[in-house]
């Protein structure tokens, strides 16, 4: 998951960063610690993600594609999760586990996909610079947000090394494909590591050139104004109206 770069439009629309991360993280919370909710509540609740970052004046497809990414990672597990509880195996075991287990896959499902999506819709509205001078206001440790920062760093230092590798097997084996690429890609992934992580000390000496001494500098104030509030008791409203749904 990226996070965007500053632009013009992060400021013209006037919201506090804490402002979002806290609706974001009370939204989190109504979310996972309420009862499974069904297709009608969980379809509410995207609705109302993708207005909001329709509001902010974001791409809502891009969001919600991206959210994606966390169902072949929490998919497996979840879904495989009924067969721990056979005892016998057998094909009417394995039936009635899912049978019974189906309904709980759907709901961690559906809550891990709002969580991502209520994440993603927090980066892809909020610049990584307004995301640090909120998380930082909000008394989060400089350690963690200087962990977060170069983790977006490398990240982005990652994917180029991807880019460059993909290039170079494109020049020099066009033809290559099939297994014999899917076991290239597995060779070469201990050298992408190691390009990474080059690549990652040079950054590091760069910084130090240039005067880091352990914590990044701290940006200026903010400034809390009525508009968040408005905002925050949006999303606190919503949040309290899926505790409270029956």
């Amino acid at each position: 998951m990226t996070l965007n770069p500053p632009s013009p439009g992060d400021r013209s629309l006037g919201v506090d960063p804490r402002a979002k991360i806290l609706a974001a993280l009370g939204l989190i919370a109504a979310v996972t610690l309420t009862a499974p909710m069904g297709m009608a509540e969980f379809a509410l609740i995207v609705s109302f993600i993708a207005a909001t970052v329709a509001l902010l004046d974001r791409p809502v497809g891009t969001v919600l594609t991206r959210s994606l990414l966390v169902l072949p990672f929490a998919g497996p597990v979840v879904l495989f999760s009924p067969l721990a509880r056979i005892e016998t195996w057998s094909q009417a075991a394995v039936m009635e586990a899912y049978a019974q287990g189906w309904p709980l896959i759907m709901a961690i499902l559906s809550k891990a996909y709002i969580s991502v999506l209520t994440v993603s819709a927090l980066t892809a509205t909020t610049a990584l610079p307004e995301l640090l001078r909120g998380l930082r206001a909000l008394g989060v440790p400089d350690i963690l947000l200087g962990l977060l920062t170069f983790i977006v760093r490398y990240t982005l230092l990652f994917r180029e090394q991807v880019a460059a590798m993909r290039v170079a097997i494109a020049s020099r084996a066009p033809r290559l494909r099939g297994w014999r690429r899917v076991r290239l890609y597995g060779a070469l992934g201990g050298n992408l590591f190691i390009r990474a992580y080059e690549r990652g000390e040079q950054v590091y000496a760069a910084m130090l050139a240039r005067g880091y001494r352990g914590a990044l500098p701290a940006p200026g104030d903010l400034h809390w104004r009525p508009v968040d509030n408005r905002f925050l008791a949006v999303g606190l409203a919503f949040g309290l109206a899926i505790i409270l749904y029956p």
